[in-house]
């Protein structure tokens, strides 16, 4: 057992003993080093003192007195009293390096004088003076990189340095040592300067050396970051650092010295003292977490990493085992999740999965048809889209051959992420037919399964299902209806799911040559466009709105007094999103300000005692009937509600949401309005209520079109010159 692991494993009177061995055997210092700053870290140095004398006398009798002097110095550095080593250590100080030209000058910076009563901050300082010595390596933080030392020039003090640009200037010993960071021979920048192609050679064939060498630069824990910057300073980025990084740390991985830690882009790499078997340190940090979500996610980024099949073995071992646990201690979502991912990784489902799932079918199925049966509702609680496209295996393990059958009866239960390929592989089977009636059987109730209503609709607008469709327009309706209630459901916080359904729709209707939006609505009917426009009144995607607004324009009766009604004619109340905060200020104020103060001075009031003759009373009580009745009107007119933003506005048609430039036919008088809501006065002072007589004598006109206004003051023919859309803030 190595001295460094004695000292790790706090066997003391094992280490002391081999400790003593080595001083009589007169061995090397470097295992002592290393166990000592172990030794250092537990904050145990000062027990050590004793031995290090006994060390010190040995290898000052042997001629080593360098040894001595840095196995004081370190000593005295990290924890021994340096007031009581001080008088060994300048002794043996003096003895390594005093007939060097420049000692008495690095002595005297570093404070290594005679009476030295401290010895800490001078050995420090002399320490790093040391590695200022010709031949030395320095790096410069402030750009200029790694240089070698020259020369070290006795008068004046000064250093000459060459750097890796070729580059050679002198500075000043005081101003180098507060300038250079000494580099050690085995430092990354040491060796790229020594020989930049060997390091390239070395970083290719043995990555994992590397990795060593800038972890014990880091102190023995490096972070991924760390890492990284240091392999920047020898020219290792880009993708020249992912592809070095994605080797190393595999190698790490799987190495009985390292222990990885975290992600491959966050994470920590440090060097073991002592050798453990990489998959049973994996099995003991994985059977750690406290929830199966928190195992699932860090497996699945150790898998990114592709690591041995011994450690996806564990992996996977800790997974099925977690999941087969108690169903109180995590939730049946995760443990599905685990079992899909073992069912994707292993090729087979696992025994608790089937069970579970045969277990679910066999219970009885639901009355209503609309909800799913036991395993149609177990899909569904598969979290994530890849997990559930997965689960048609598991369809396929449950039912065998019968699948095709089950996957048909329930299509419309799928989950999500499971449709497409379910769908892909009915077609596959030849099961066009079934496939094209469940298509016009969706088409006629398109917010019973959106998924497969989208999956079904790809398949049958290009001619691979069986069977006769309804007319186009009609689709197109049934299509618009889905997009349009996905677009009113978009602000459902965290649903994925239903933002994914509405970007598959509006891409399966706008894109490619033909869109196949413009293909369903060219034989649409003027109503049919114009019940088009109702419906998408509630919000759409601007890719549909844009197609459905160049068939509106194109169709000559569109925007005409007689035909269907406007977006305007029906029992809402338009107006701005500005206009109905406003409104729903005034209402918040009137119920929480006005009623409340009503019903203060009512109890006011009757305190007064009489009420016969109370007329602070009837005062209170009359408002009271007041606010009340204002009260129900205004809740009643906010359920109504509904945003010009959201408006199609027809080109050129005078609606609410346009600018309308007019001419009074008598004296020419010319007019310019704003055509709002009524709720609408914060716009500016041209504004018009679209519910005002001026504006119904002009709605649904366009320009060039002359009409009688019908006003309190009386008829007023006028002439509409220009109309154009206001701009409105959708956001």
């Amino acid at each position: 057992m190595t001295l460094s692991t004695l000292v790790a494993q706090d066997k003391w009177v094992e280490f002391d003993d081999a400790w003593s061995e080595l001083i009589g055997q007169n061995g090397p210092t470097d295992e002592l080093m290393a166990a000592l700053r172990i030794a250092a870290e537990k904050k145990r140095i000062p027990r050590c003192i004793p031995q290090v004398r006994l060390h010190v006398e040995a290898l000052d009798d042997a001629g080593r007195h360098e040894e001595a002097a840095r196995l004081l110095g370190f000593v005295v550095s990290t924890g021994a009293s340096a007031g009581e080593l001080a008088p060994l250590l300048l002794d043996q100080v003096r003895k390594t390096w005093s007939k060097e030209p420049w000692f008495d000058k690095y002595a005297e910076v570093a404070g290594f004088v005679d009476g030295l009563t401290d010895a800490r901050k001078p050995w420090i300082a002399f320490e790093r003076l040391l590695g200022f010595g010709k031949g030395r390596l320095v790096y410069h933080p402030g750009g200029w990189g790694t240089g070698e030392v020259m020369e070290v020039h006795a008068d004046p003090q000064e250093l000459s340095v060459r750097f890796a640009n070729g580059r050679r200037d002198r500075f000043p010993l005081s101003a180098a040592s507060d300038i250079f960071d000494p580099l050690p021979e085995e430092d990354l920048r040491a060796q790229f300067f020594r020989d930049a192609d060997l390091l390239k050679k070395k970083l290719r064939e043995d990555p994992l050396d590397v990795l060593k060498s800038v972890v014990v630069r880091h102190g023995g824990k490096a972070s991924v970051a760390g890492i990284k910057n240091a392999l920047c300073q020898v020219g290792v980025d880009g993708s020249a650092w992912t592809a070095w990084w994605r080797k190393a740390r595999k190698l790490a991985e799987n190495s009985e010295w390292f222990k990885v830690t975290g992600v491959a882009t966050r994470g920590d790499v440090a060097l073991l003292r002592t050798a453990v078997d990489p998959a049973t340190d994996l099995k003991r940090e994985l059977e750690g977490y406290a929830t199966l979500e928190s195992l699932l996610s860090h497996v699945r980024n150790q898998l990114l990493a592709k690591p041995d099949e011994r450690l996806r073995t564990v992996m996977f071992d800790v997974i099925e085992k977690r999941a087969g646990m108690s169903p109180t201690r995590d939730p049946l979502s995760m443990r599905l999740s685990a079992w899909m991912l073992l069912r994707d990784a292993r090729g087979t489902a696992p025994a608790a999965l089937l069970d579970h799932a045969r277990a679910v079918i066999a219970l009885p199925p639901p009355t209503d048809s609309n909800l799913p049966p036991g395993l149609w509702k177990l899909f569904q609680a598969i979290p994530g889209a890849k997990e559930q496209e997965r689960a048609v295996l598991l369809l396929q393990d449950v039912y065998g051959e019968a699948w095709e059958d089950e996957a048909l009866t329930n299509l419309h239960h799928a989950a999500p992420g499971m449709v497409r390929a379910l769908v892909d592989l009915l077609l596959a089977k030849g099961r066009k037919a079934e496939l094209g009636a469940m298509y016009r059987d969706l088409l006629a109730r398109p917010l019973r399964a959106p998924e497969t209503l989208i999956a079904l609709a790809r398949l049958g607008e290009a001619g691979k299902l069986k069977g006769e469709l309804p007319p186009e327009p009609q689709r197109a309706v049934a299509l618009l209806s889905l997009a349009t209630n996905l677009y009113v459901a978009r602000d459902s916080r965290g649903d994925t799911a239903a933002a994914r359904t509405k970007l598959k729709l509006t891409e399966l209707l706008t894109k490619g040559k033909e869109p196949l939006l413009e293909r369903l609505l060219k034989k649409a009917e003027p109503a049919t466009i114009e019940s088009i426009l109702r419906t998408i009144q509630r919000g759409v995607d601007e890719e549909i709105e844009s197609i459905v607004t160049e068939f509106a324009v194109a169709v000559p009766t569109m925007g005409s007094r007689g035909g269907a009604p406007h977006f305007w004619e029906n029992d809402r109340i338009w107006t701005t999103k500005q206009g109905l905060e406003k409104r729903s200020a005034e209402f918040k104020h009137l119920r929480e300000v006005k009623i409340p103060a009503n019903q203060d001075a009512i109890g006011r009031a009757a305190a007064m005692g009489d009420l016969s003759e109370n007329a602070e009373w009837e005062a209170a009580i009359e408002e009271q009937r007041t606010l009340t009745t204002r009260a129900m009107e205004m809740q009643n007119e906010l359920q109504i509600v509904e945003l010009i933003e959201n408006a199609i506005l027809m080109d050129g048609i005078v609606s609410p949401g346009t600018h309308v430039h007019y001419r009074e036919a008598k004296g020419g008088a010319e007019h310019e309005i704003t055509i709002l809501g009524p709720w609408d006065d914060g716009h500016g002072d041209q504004v018009v209520s679209y519910r005002a007589p001026l504006a119904q004598g002009l709605l649904g006109r366009r320009a060039g079109d002359r009409v009688i206004v019908n006003l309190p003051s009386g008829d007023m023919q006028v002439e509409v010159v220009a109309v154009s859309a206001m701009h409105l803030d959708v956001s």
